[in-house]
Parts: structure tokens; sequence; C-alpha cells
């Protein structure tokens, strides 16, 4: 509806006059056509125009009547009618004006005067429309533009079953400003505000000024709630510089509420109505803050918020360990190699759980730093049993977040210099859904790390992309059964089967195989009977400190009969 490009519709029932009209207009805007009145009627319905070239004799309807139905209907009534005919008298031009045209052109078209006539009316039309749409002050949607993209946000989310948010701000104490100094440094607050919330805002957003010292932020197709509660913190950090103005430097606050769709609004005005609560107790609570309007939501987003600065402070201050769990070949009885997992213990002693900070270490891009740390730290700890003795191989879990930096190769790199650690000693483990992502630019990492010497095994194979394409394509060492198989392969006949698939694929591409999640004997003994001889899990090791993996390497692991 507000697309920059002028929407012409010419409206004639002859090949000769449409070729005319057509050329008239060229390069002035999206044009479309109809022959008749009904065709016009529904085509203007559907394009929206701002301007219909109408010819007046025409089966059906006459132009008369077509213009008279335009103006009688709410969705497309200000659409600027300009009648095209060959009818030349006085009366015909003063009916078309009376029905609503703007004005009226005579056939034959002298072509550049109609032409530059044309273009006159679409300028007006555009700048009537950019004032009706528009803050005067800022120039901003205000809203009634508002409105329209709320909607099709809405209908959009609605398909794509996503969210929508609506950020209210409204400037604390901002009246001071024009009470005590003057309107004329108020307007260059607000306009100030505007320039600031644009720039902050994502290319999507439509920033609103709904008057005084209220601004709207609509903020379609968010992918997460973090998003919206991490753009409002940002928006509060951005009305706290101060503003500079000629008769001087003030420092403003702001409160901002927020609402969402579908989570506590169901249309434009609920989601207006909540945010403008939720803004309300902001300022309650002490301005210069921001609120959901739905308290369950906001307590999430504050608890996660808090996790992130503790996950931050927790990597500032080496407080992340690194634990290991032995894999076991049931055969040789040994250990023949370790997965380094990440674990973290809060301020009070209490341990975080990987699944709750890992893949906010993810979104937050933090698990780039918390994954060199497992890197580097597992190189370090290889070296030290290689010089004891113990030559095991280290697997590294890399996520899809890192294996996609492109420094990702140099990094590693970097770790095996500064730690001595030898290449072969370390095996990185990717998931399929990785490698899958960008095919080309896997094989070309996957190729590079090989070619240092460095192991690659796939990850809980067998629940993401799974296919032989893949594991014939990339040089890969290693296929680990994933636990969700084992837990239930004495029970579930489809689960052992999927073993038997996996262990047989393994054996004819030569690949090696790990089982995780072993618990029971019973799940070793069948695992062993079926070709897998590395296993990992509970029944073997639970995940330990360096001390005590090195303490279990020098004695051994403690497995039973099978």
């Amino acid at each position: 509806m507000f697309s920059q490009e002028p929407v012409i519709l010419i409206v004639d029932d002859a090949a000769s006059g449409v070729r005319v009209l057509s050329e008239t207009v060229r390069g002035l805007g999206q044009v479309y056509f109809a022959t008749d009145g009904p065709g016009a009627l529904n085509t203007a319905r559907q394009c929206r125009p701002d301007l219909v070239l109408l010819d007046i004799e025409m089966p059906d309807m006459d132009g008369y009547e077509v213009c008279a139905a335009l103006k009688s209907d709410p969705e497309i009534c200000d659409a600027s009618v300009i009648f095209v005919t060959s009818h030349a008298q006085v009366e015909n031009e003063l009916r078309a004006l009376r029905c609503g045209g703007v004005d009226f052109l005579h056939k034959p078209l002298n072509v550049l005067v109609a032409r530059a006539r044309i273009r006159a009316h679409l300028t007006l039309r555009n700048e009537a429309k950019r004032l009706a749409n528009h803050d005067a002050l800022t120039n901003l949607p205000n809203r009634l533009l508002l409105q329209d993209r709320a909607n099709q946000a809405l209908r959009q989310a609605i398909g794509t079953k996503g969210r929508v948010g609506m950020l209210l701000l409204d400037l604390d104490n901002f009246k001071s400003i024009n009470d005590s100094v003057s309107h004329a440094v108020g307007d260059a607050v607000l306009l100030e505000v505007g320039r600031r919330l644009v720039k902050a805002g994502r290319v999507t957003d439509t920033i609103s000024r709904n008057g005084g010292d209220e601004f709207i932020i609509l903020m379609p197709d968010i992918r997460s709630l973090e998003t919206v509660g991490s753009f409002a913190a940002r928006l509060l950090s951005e009305m706290t510089v101060p503003f500079e103005t000629p008769s001087g430097r003030y420092t403003l606050t702001a409160s901002i509420g927020i609402s969402l769709f579908p989570d506590d609004s169901a249309d434009m005005d609920s989601l207006y109505r909540h945010a403008e609560a939720a803004m309300y107790q902001a300022k309650r609570d002490g301005r210069n803050r921001y609120g959901f309007f739905s308290s369950r939501i906001e307590d999430s987003i504050r608890a996660r918020h808090r996790l992130d600065q503790h996950m931050r402070s927790a990597l500032e201050q080496g407080v992340f360990e690194v634990f290991y769990q032995a894999k076991v070949n049931v055969l040789q009885r040994d250990i023949v190699g370790v997965e380094a997992l990440i674990r973290w213990r809060d301020a009070d002693g209490k341990r975080v759980q990987p699944s709750d900070f890992i893949p906010l270490a993810e979104e937050t891009g933090l698990i780039i730093p918390i994954g060199r740390y497992v890197l580097l730290q597992a190189c370090k700890d290889a070296r030290v049993w290689r010089e004891r003795g113990h030559e095991i191989c280290v697997s590294v879990n890399i996520s899809a977040v890192q294996f996609k930096e492109d420094d990702f190769l140099e990094t590693v790199k970097n770790v095996l210099e500064i730690t001595g650690a030898e290449a072969r000693m370390l095996e990185l483990e990717i998931t399929e859904g990785v490698l899958a992502r960008d095919v080309d630019k896997s094989r070309k990492t996957l190729a590079a790390l090989k070619e240092l010497g460095i192991r690659v095994a796939i990850d809980d194979f067998g629940i993401g992309y799974s296919s032989l394409a893949y594991l014939k394509q990339f040089p890969i060492d290693v296929l680990k059964i994933d636990r969700s198989f084992v837990q239930d392969m004495l029970t579930e006949k489809l689960d052992s089967a999927i073993i038997d698939a996996i262990i047989k694929l393994g054996q004819v591409l030569n690949l090696e195989l790990v089982a995780e999640g072993v618990e029971l004997p019973e799940q070793a003994a069948a695992l062993r009977d079926k070709g897998c001889l590395v296993m990992q899990g509970y029944l073997y090791s639970r995940p330990a400190p360096f001390a005590q993996m090195s303490e279990m390497l020098e004695n051994g692991p403690d497995i039973g009969e099978l």
C-alpha cells in the first residue's frame, strides 16, 4: 500500500487507447490494465492505485459509473481519477469533475502535455500520501501507516506461526524541556530521538511517532524473545546519551513497554494497549527501564539475561571447567579416547546443566570463546597425558556457530601451536546438521583439518540429516551412534535395527564406530555382538575432571564381564 513507486491503472476498452496511454506513462510507476468497468474495480481493489486513467465510453459500465464506484469504496476511494476521452463537450468535463475526477484529458492525446499533467498529479498524490502517513515533525510513519504495517505483520505471523513485537517508548520528564526551555528545543530533541531509533532498528522494523514524546517500534518476524529484550535495553542506552542542542545539553531517559503477538495480544489494538500498560508500569517501577506486558515472558527473559551475564563473568574469571568421559574398547578392556565436556558451577556452587547454557551461548555468540577455551584446555591435557605415556585421542565438540566462523581453521591451528599437542591426538566432533548447511564449505574445511592430521567424528549419527552422500563426500573417521538408539535397543526392535544398519554402514565405509549412552552390561554385550567395540557411557565412567581421568588412565577402567 505504501510503496514509493506510484501505481497506475489504465482503463480503456480499445487496444489502441491502451497502447497510447502505456507509452504516455512509461517509467512513471507500476502499470495495471483493465478493459471494462467490473474488471477495473476488481483490479483496483487488488493493486490499490494512486492514479486511474479512465475512458468514458465502455460496455456494461461507463467511466462515470466506474468513477462513482471507486469513490464509494473506502479501500480505494483516495485514488486520483483522470478521465481520458474523445468527448470534448464542457458538460462531459464538468460531469467528470462532479463525480470525483481530478482532470480531463482529450483524445487524441498530446503525449508530452498528458505526461506532464499525469506526473504533476502523481507528485501531488505522493505528497498527500506522505502527509497522511508520516509525522510532520520527524517524517517518521504515523499511526495510520503503523496500523497498516502492523496488520500486514500480523497476517504474515499467522501464516508462519511467528511473532510480532510492539515497543512503546515514552521519554521520562520530557515535558520539562518544553515548559522550562522552549518547544523549538523540544522539537530538536524529538528529531534526534527519531534518528537514534531508526539507526538502532532493523531494516524490517517500523519506527513510528505517535505524537508528543511517544514513539512506537513495530518488530515483525521475531526469531527469539531475547532479541526484543536486548533491543529494548539498547534503546534505553541510546536515550541516555546527552542531546546536544544550540541552547544546551540535555540528558534524558525513557521507559519502554513491550507486548507480543500472539503471546499476550491478538490484534493491533491489544498490542498497543498492552505495550502502553507495560510502559506505564515501567515508569511506576522507577523509569529508565523496559518491561513486558506478560510477566511470564519478562521473568524468562530476565532469567536468561542474568544467565548470559553470569556466563560472561565465568569466562572472564576462568570458572568454566573441562571434564572428560572415557571411550572404552571392550575387547582391549582399555580406554582408547576421551570426550571433553564443558562444566560450570555458579557462584553458589550449584552446577548449571549444559542444556541450560549452551543454547544461549550459541545464540549470543559466547560459544566462540567458550569453545576455544574447551579446545585449548583439551589440547593442553592431551599433551600432558602423552608425556605420561597415554597415547589417547581427545574429542572436542564443535558447534555450528564455531564451524561456520571464517577463522575456525586458523583457531584450531593456533591452539595446536600454543599447546604443543599433536594433531593426531585431536578429534573434532561435528553434528550432521552442521555439515549439511553448506556442503562445499564443510568439505573444504574438513579436508584442511584432515591435512593437518586431525580426526573427524560425526556426532549423534542417525538423528539428523543422515545421508550416504555426505558420508561418501566428506573425510570422516568416526561415526558416533546416538544415545537415543542405545537407550531402547533392548526393548525396541526398530532402534536395534537402526544400530545394525549404522554399524554395517560404518564397516562398509571403513569408519570407526562409537556407541554413546551405554549404561547397562546387556547393552554393551549386544553392541559388541553387533560389531561395535568402542563404547562411552555411565557403565564405564561419568564425566570426570582432569585429575580423576588421569587416575583412571593410570589404573585402567573398571570393566566387568559382558
